[in-house]
């Protein structure tokens, strides 16, 4: 049980994060819920038409990357642009570029100026989403793109941490952020209107001391939620005459041990977090050994299923001790963007 604290403001001065990366008050902003938009069967998407000097998206939320001309381009912007042939990145935060201090540093942008045939990039990829609404956000605008010509999914992480939620809050079909709040109000419309629910819908929420389920089961879950949706991928990519691939996403305790610059930024963040330490939340799937197990149930997984499999854990691991890639233990810098843009360029071609 953590003590209760007087909460401090993310933009407070005296911060490392504000001293380090200022411009992580402009995803603050941007990732608030009171600007996150409703999308039909995806549940909730990036604020559109959202504008800073970090982070700025088109009428529909996706993200803009700018293409090796230092165009930017989008979704939403397709139809006033000249690309005949695209790539895409989908994914969680990591693909939106969540972290960059720009648009031009995400990883979309990092990739179109390192593509050996300078086909533009898009970003697909939405905060806090999981593998089967990164398909479903495909599927809702798969008819406002052109030829493609590869997709990359870069992700694992976010599935990985609802395949933790107790065996109450799941179901047969993946959970997802915030889902407990919809399945509050759901409860409450129908008790409203005279349903009487049964014992098993309460408690309604975990508590923070319901016990997470063993790890054997939840990277087993895990692997199966990301491997349905591959399936699903590899049709998609088939019949578009495009070429698949995964890369399992590198989290900061999967990679190394932390530079000073990440030190002093995670424990920080632990400090002022008002959910508790990093440990508590997700000790369970942050040990190195945990990304070694899943990575190969994943590399197996897209083996059998023809999708080539990258772990970009293994290829950030490989890099100078004090390099400093992440702002947190999930998101990168602009120099994490870079590295793992073209450790991707290097694995496509």
């Amino acid at each position: 049980m953590f003590k209760s604290r007087k909460p401090i403001a993310l933009d407070d001065p005296s911060l490392e994060r504000v001293k380090l990366t200022p411009h992580m008050l402009d995803y603050d902003h941007f990732a608030s819920r009171s600007r996150s938009q409703y999308l039909p069967y995806v549940m909730s998407f990036n604020a559109a038409n959202y504008r800073s000097a970090s982070i700025n998206t088109d009428r529909f939320g996706f993200r803009f990357a700018h293409d090796c001309k230092g165009q930017p381009i989008s979704v939403g912007t397709l139809e006033t642009c000249s690309a005949t042939e695209v790539n895409l990145l989908v994914g969680a935060s990591p693909a939106l570029g969540y972290g960059a201090s720009s648009d031009e540093a995400s990883v979309v942008s990092r990739l179109s100026s390192h593509d050996a045939h300078s086909t533009p990039w898009l970003n697909l990829a939405g905060h806090c989403f999981n593998a089967t609404q990164e398909l479903m956000l495909f599927m809702l605008h798969a008819h406002r793109l052109p030829k493609v010509r590869e997709i990359v999914v870069m992700g694992g992480f976010n599935t990985l941490v609802m395949a933790r939620l107790p065996e109450f809050i799941r179901s047969d079909l993946p959970p997802f952020y915030f889902c407990g709040e919809y399945y509050e109000k759901f409860d409450e419309i129908a008790e409203e209107h005279g349903a009487k629910l049964p014992p098993s819908k309460l408690p309604k929420w975990p508590s923070e001391t319901t016990a997470v389920p063993p790890i054997a089961e939840t990277l087993a879950r895990a692997t199966q939620d990301t491997l349905n949706c591959l399936a699903l991928w590899k049709q998609f990519a088939d019949a578009r005459g495009a070429t698949l691939s995964f890369a399992l996403q590198p989290l900061a305790t999967w990679v190394r041990s932390p530079c000073s610059e990440e030190q002093n930024l995670f424990d920080e963040l632990d400090r002022i977090s008002r959910l508790g330490t990093w440990q508590h939340l997700y000790g369970d799937i942050s040990a190195p050994s945990v990304a070694g197990t899943y990575a190969d149930k994943l590399a197996t997984g897209c083996h059998a299923l023809g999708i080539r499999f990258w772990n970009l854990v293994d290829e950030l691991a490989a890099r100078p001790k004090d390099e400093w890639l992440f702002v947190d233990r999930a998101h990168f810098t602009d120099v994490g963007n870079d590295v793992v843009a073209r450790t991707i360029s290097n694995y496509l071609q």
